[in-house]
């Protein structure tokens, strides 16, 4: 009995420590973000800028935002406009959002097993290394919604356990990651697919709780008056299904044996200002980026076997490179520490994958964790076969999901 209670203290202690280092972590954090800021979503690929903001009322801005075709986020638009008109800049998102986020992105995730004690030391460690090394690169390329859209994932993934481990399920809290959904869609064009895998999960668990028909009322809700009329103002008059018409110049690249066999020259793409790049902006530029697409899907149904392994070579690179982006990386001893750090997680990743061939036998157990795993293969599919260059923005978004170590679970 003694030794018990020897026990319990040091555990108390010890979770004493952790509060205090957390502490620690966050201070300095916020030390280290609060001179960065993002660039405004406005100048994504320096076709507009916020002279456009700052030149537009009300009804010439939405008028602006109804002809959008590139993958400007258009929530973080509306939020960088009434900055300008407000401060004069884009203060609210690029500084005050991108920074809280940066901060919330890697402090929110160590909380996430706060039960269990050596989880939380782990996730501790992590998050304190990759916060570092992520600061250091993204400083290169800083766009916001690298932050803000894995950090609104992170969010939405927390309320789901929420609703899983609870009896009765919270029709605000339906509401709220109906919204969440709503608005991680904006963000960023594969969102969509984020938000259909997400809403299965749920519905889903509804299912499973045998929850009345409001519940799926109010989960939708949000997605019905948002995302469907966003999704159909794109397809209606601008012939796409989700927020760019350059996918296929992206996707390009991550396939570079794959060339047009046309002239893609655009005669239309004339700067909207001077000093800035050509305009993306176009039909023209949408149907060259369907055209891409169709000769990637061309070459891949052509050269299966070839394509399978140049997708596996991708997501080695994805997984093993050294991440340098236009020469910003983490120095000295933290680079090596990253680099071991990223390792462990890519290694404790491919262990579930055995983990699911071992007990391909057994029933999986349907819940966040699983999710969350499914999420990450999913997204770590999408960045390795549709990107090549700048992955290491989009794998600063999966560091806090596989420093929380999610595993599969399996019905005995």
């Amino acid at each position: 009995m003694p030794n018990l209670i020897q026990y319990k203290k040091k555990i108390q202690i010890l979770k004493h420590w952790i509060q205090i280092s957390t502490f620690i972590f966050l201070f300095f954090s916020v030390l280290l973000v609060i001179n960065q800021s993002a660039l405004p979503v406005i100048s994504w690929m320096n076709v507009y800028g916020v002279e456009e903001y700052q030149e537009l009322d009300l009804i010439g801005y939405l008028k602006f935002l109804k002809g959008l075709m590139i993958p400007i986020p258009l929530n973080l638009s509306i939020f960088e406009f009434f900055s300008v008109k407000i401060f004069g800049d884009t203060r609210i998102v690029t500084e005050w959002i991108y920074q809280i986020s940066f901060v919330a992105l890697f402090v929110v995730p160590i909380f996430f097993r706060r039960k269990n004690i050596v989880r939380l030391v782990l996730g501790l460690i992590f998050s304190t290394c990759f916060f570092y090394a992520s600061i250091r690169i993204h400083v290169s390329n800083p766009q916001s919604y690298d932050i803000i859209f894995p950090l609104l994932l992170f969010i939405i993934m927390i309320l789901c356990k929420n609703i899983e481990i609870h009896k009765e399920i919270s029709s605000s809290k339906l509401a709220l990651i109906g919204f969440l959904l709503s608005m991680l869609d904006m963000l960023r064009p594969f969102g969509f697919l984020i938000v259909v895998i997400i809403c299965i999960y749920l519905v889903y668990i509804i299912k499973q709780k045998k929850q009345n028909f409001l519940s799926y009322v109010f989960l939708f809700l949000p997605l019905a008056f948002i995302t469907l009329p966003f999704h159909s103002h794109l397809y209606l008059n601008h012939k796409q299904l989700t927020m760019t018409n350059h996918s296929g110049f992206n996707i390009q690249r991550a396939w570079p044996q794959v060339m047009p066999k046309r002239n893609l020259a655009e005669i239309s793409a004339n700067p909207t200002r001077e000093g800035r790049w050509p305009n993306i902006n176009t039909a023209e530029h949408r149907d060259n980026s369907n055209y891409l697409l169709s000769c990637i899907f061309q070459h891949i149904i052509k050269h299966p076997q070839d394509s399978i392994k140049h997708i596996f070579r991708n997501i080695y690179n994805f997984t093993t490179f050294e991440y340098i982006l236009l020469k910003y990386q983490p120095k000295g001893f933290m680079k090596y520490w990253f680099y071991a750090l990223r390792f462990i997680c890519f290694l404790y990743l491919f262990s579930q994958v055995w983990s699911l061939i071992k007990n391909r036998s057994k029933s999986i157990i349907i819940n966040t964790e699983f999710l969350i795993l499914f999420l990450i293969f999913f997204q770590l599919f999408i960045f390795a076969l549709t990107e090549s260059g700048e992955t290491i923005r989009f794998t600063i978004g999966l560091l806090p999901f596989l420093s929380i170590f999610p595993r599969f679970r399996f019905k005995n």
